[in-house]
């Protein structure tokens, strides 16, 4: 992203002579750009997912969509803003266009847009002026997929970048202020990780560059930080690394998890930075050895507040706010932002339901964290430079923080801050900010109580960064024990504080839904045992996508759209055995599924990666894209009879793994054995 040969204080080329504790201080003084420390001190972020997905009942369209699909009977974008600045949001990204090739903004480029459908009213100038109104920043979501286009024989020819940047250049010069612009990786039409020839990102970055200098860029994936042959350059030390400081991190999935210890600081020990994003313990020590340089490369976690990323009437749910308030401590709490997504309805607003669960959220966290217990405490440190004496972790301030006199050793030197309450204080949870404005340090610290006159430890971490917030049981204590254990160079905090947790409404999640399925009239005769299946040769990131890739035709220029079959025949239940490697295929199953009974039936799909199963064509589970081993279950009421049953299962980014199990009435939770399945003879 950065072709300029100067190194700027949000990269570093290291020595190859360099020792790893060289590398470590000066990856210490990596620091983040203006944009960047911009974007992390907004922290909460709201996502806006609509498209003819929403009105089509799918996650994932096929490009095939008409524009009358699309059609809301009260459009109201400001409204979406109105709640998330409520919910505590500072910007908003809109899905100007997702992979189906659908514009929601008045373009030049096509017209396959929402323009003529909503009269010349522009969605995307609707946003703007709703994030003004509500002081929020602005950013868009443009997929670089098209499947529109990919039918229209554009995509992926040569020809379609200059498509795609005319599309780039009208949101990014009609709509004011841009804070973030999102690149979906998702394209199942090439090899996971594998650059789309058709696609230029640098000329994206730069343009991104030219009209939103101020803008940060959730990277399309896979993206280079060099050239082979300037890689080789850059590993024997004759040339510099090459980062804008523009770029921020997927946290690797969409769950709203994170890594134990997240670092905004990355060693960058390979010239892709892609297919990493998905390890677990990315940005630790051990990759310095072979780093030839760090950077600045902060972490987003992006995740739905409703089940899903698109409404649907009858599959949506909103999500438990214990649920959400986890997604919390593993983002904007583990040194992140958080990119929550809401979904407006068939009608263009946002559902009272996820309206409440917002606020509830908001009100949660503004209830745990109004009372710092250590805002009057008396504070002593081992030592303090003059202008940063260790009370100034307390005052509040943005721009002062404490730290340490002299030099620091990384292998010996630690420091510690110790609190006097001023009398005993419950609590269950510490947050630290780094003043990141000069880099990120901390690599291991602990908290400690004193109880029964000794020191005892209740946290032990190692990152801190902008800021993180760990829990642990509740303590009663009067004085407490800050200790910086290691660091990669002078420790400088900004800001201390325990509290104590709101509590939390009893829950229940209900996972019904209502359907009025029918069981179809067929006689017993024409039946076969077990279930048609067929076998694909790729995975791919959404199962959704399996019906629309399966035929389609090669494209021009050779780029093979089409996922093959590879194997069929008749599986007696449905399990990833079907499929003919331990990663990257797909399955389908489909056939009939007999309810011996009236009831209600729970079904549970269990899978790694992308899962959906489907009764009379109605979506009953949905357990999509990639993701680690995981269940979601649905119970429906159902009649005694047989039903059309369909499974799509892809094995994408992990080994294959797939059950599906009932409870049906007076049973337990088993998986559906074979005497259950059927198929047309």
């Amino acid at each position: 992203m950065m072709d300029a040969m100067q190194e700027a204080p949000w990269v570093v080329t290291f020595d190859p002579k360099d020792t790893l504790e060289e590398k470590l201080k000066k990856a210490a003084h990596v620091k983040p750009s203006p944009a960047q420390l911009n974007w992390m001190e907004k922290e909460f972020i709201g996502f806006v997912h609509y498209s003819p997905n929403t009105f089509n009942h799918v996650q994932w369209g096929n490009g095939t969509e008409k524009k009358s699909d699309y059609h809301p009977s009260k459009l109201d974008v400001p409204q979406w803003c109105r709640v998330c600045s409520r919910a505590g949001m500072k910007m908003m990204i809109f899905t100007a266009k997702h992979h189906d090739g659908f514009c929601q903004w008045n373009t030049k480029t096509t017209d396959f847009s929402s323009e003529t459908i909503l009269g010349g009213e522009d969605v995307m100038e609707s946003l703007q002026k709703g994030c003004e109104d509500n002081e929020m920043g602005l950013g868009v979501y443009l997929s670089p997929w098209d499947m529109h286009q990919r039918g229209k024989g554009l995509w992926p020819k040569p020809e379609y970048n200059q498509y795609f940047l005319a599309q780039l250049r009208e949101l990014l010069t009609n709509y004011g202020r841009v804070d973030e612009v999102w690149f979906d990786g998702a394209c199942s039409d090439f090899e996971i990780w594998k650059p789309v020839p058709a696609y230029a990102p640098r000329e994206w970055y730069k343009l991104i560059e030219q009209l939103q200098p101020g803008a940060v860029v959730r990277l399309y994936d896979p993206h280079e930080l060099a050239a082979p042959e300037t890689w080789e350059l850059v590993k024997a030390g004759k040339q510099k690394l090459c980062w804008a400081g523009k770029g921020v991190r997927w946290v690797g999935n969409e769950g709203g998890a994170s890594r134990e210890n997240e670092w905004s600081v990355q060693p960058v020990f390979s010239r892709e930075i892609a297919e990493n994003a998905t390890w677990k313990d990315l940005g630790e020590e051990k990759y310095y050895e072979n780093a030839v340089g760090a950077i600045w490369y902060p972490l987003e976690v992006n995740t739905v507040l409703l089940n899903q990323w698109f409404w649907n009437e009858k599959t949506s749910s909103v999500r438990k706010l214990s649920d959400l308030i986890e997604v919390y401590y593993n983002s904007i709490g583990n040194n992140g932002v958080l990119l929550l997504n809401v979904s407006p309805d068939t009608q263009g607003i946002i559902r009272q339901d996820q309206e409440e669960r917002l606020l509830q959220m908001r009100a949660y966290l503004e209830e745990t964290f109004c009372v710092n217990l250590a805002g009057n405490a008396a504070v002593v440190c081992t030592a303090e430079a003059k202008g940063h004496e260790a009370v100034k972790v307390l005052d509040g301030e943005k721009l002062t923080y404490w730290t340490s006199p002299g030099e620091w050793s990384l292998g010996d030197s630690t420091a510690s801050l110790t609190f006097d309450l001023g009398g005993e204080k419950t609590f269950d949870q510490v947050m630290v900010q780094e003043f990141i404005e000069e880099g990120q340090r901390v690599a291991d610290w602990r908290l400690e109580v004193w109880m029964d006159q000794e020191w005892v430890e209740v946290v032990r971490h190692k990152t801190i960064g902008y800021k993180t917030v760990r829990r642990f049981d509740p303590v009663t204590a009067s004085k407490v024990r800050f200790q910086i254990l290691r660091s990669w160079d002078t420790p400088m905090i900004r800001s201390f504080g325990l509290y104590q947790s709101a509590p939390l409404p009893k829950e229940q999640e209900d996972i019904s839904i209502e359907l009025d399925l029918e069981p179809e009239s067929i006689e017993e005769r024409a039946l076969s045992d077990g279930l048609h299946f067929c076998c694909y040769d790729s995975g791919m990131q959404s199962a959704a996508l399996l019906d629309s890739m399966v035929g389609a035709k090669e494209a021009q220029g050779g780029s093979v759209f089409a996922v093959k079959e590879i194997n069929n025949g008749t599986a007696a239940v449905v399990r990833e055995e079907y499929g003919d490697k331990k990663i990257g295929f797909s399955l389908s199953f489909e056939g009939y599924l007999q309810v011996p009974a009236d009831g209600s039936y729970l079904f549970q799909l269990e899978n790694t990666d992308g899962g959906q199963l489907y009764l009379c064509g109605n979506l009953v589970v949905n357990n999509d894209e990639p993701h680690e081993q995981k269940a979601e279950t649905r119970s429906v009421d159902l009649k005694k009879g047989y039903y059309p049953v369909k499974v799509l299962y892809t094995s994408f980014r992990h080994p294959g793994s797939l059950r599906l199990c009932w409870k049906r009435p007076g049973h337990d939770l088993s998986e559906i054995s074979s005497k259950y399945f059927f198929h047309k003879v």
